[in-house]
């Protein structure tokens, strides 16, 4: 185990635009978002108003192209991250992303070239599995855990991580009282400074 404090994190939606990447890659292959959407939707089948299997297979075909190698950092977390690193933090990614070995080695490639050599572990997961049995590895070794969905926000809140929300038009609706909103990386690293 690390001597530093670790810092559990989701990768997608939060250390890294995903939904952006995806957009871009999904308007090559000739879709659209629906205009006037419901941003408020999680299922990217309602965004793009196809079939939530077709979309399902997309998003495993984007998580295993070349695409999940570059993707950009989310809302400033290039600067905050290697600052908390600085502050004795050590990170560890746990990302449903895939199962591909392959994909494995692009995302971990992208996360050390946008953010260096800051990671304690990356774990990557299939395309869209829980992470219940992942965080519940961590209890004991871990205090904080951050992520952009709010069912896997709850899990980790019930596992008694502090936890962090990173703001999105799917999860804005979220009241609990034992989830901390954050809309940058910015607000998020002061407050996990400010408590230290």
């Amino acid at each position: 185990m690390s001597k530093h404090e670790i810092i559990l994190t989701d990768c997608d939606g939060v250390l890294l635009d995903w939904e952006t990447a995806f957009d871009e890659w999904i308007q090559s292959k000739g879709y659209m978002k629906v205009p006037n959407h419901d941003v408020t939707a999680y299922g990217l089948h309602v965004h793009y108003g196809i079939p939530k299997k077709e979309v399902q297979k997309l998003i495993r075909q984007f998580n295993e192209s070349a695409a999940i190698g570059f993707i950009k950092p989310m809302r400033e977390a290039e600067k905050w991250l290697p600052l908390l690193a600085n502050h004795g933090y050590r990170f560890v990614v746990i990302t449903s992303v895939s199962n591909d070995p392959y994909a494995a080695m692009a995302r971990e490639h992208n996360l050390k070239s946008v953010f260096g050599d800051i990671f304690e572990e990356i774990i990557c997961l299939d395309t869209g599995a829980d992470k219940d049995e992942t965080l519940a590895d961590w209890i004991g070794n871990a205090k904080i855990w951050i992520e952009d969905k709010t069912e896997n926000a709850m899990i980790g809140a019930d596992y008694g991580f502090k936890t962090y929300l990173m703001t999105h038009g799917h999860n804005n609706h979220v009241t609990d009282s034992r989830i901390i909103k954050v809309d940058n990386w910015q607000e998020l690293a002061l407050d996990i400074i400010s408590g230290a």
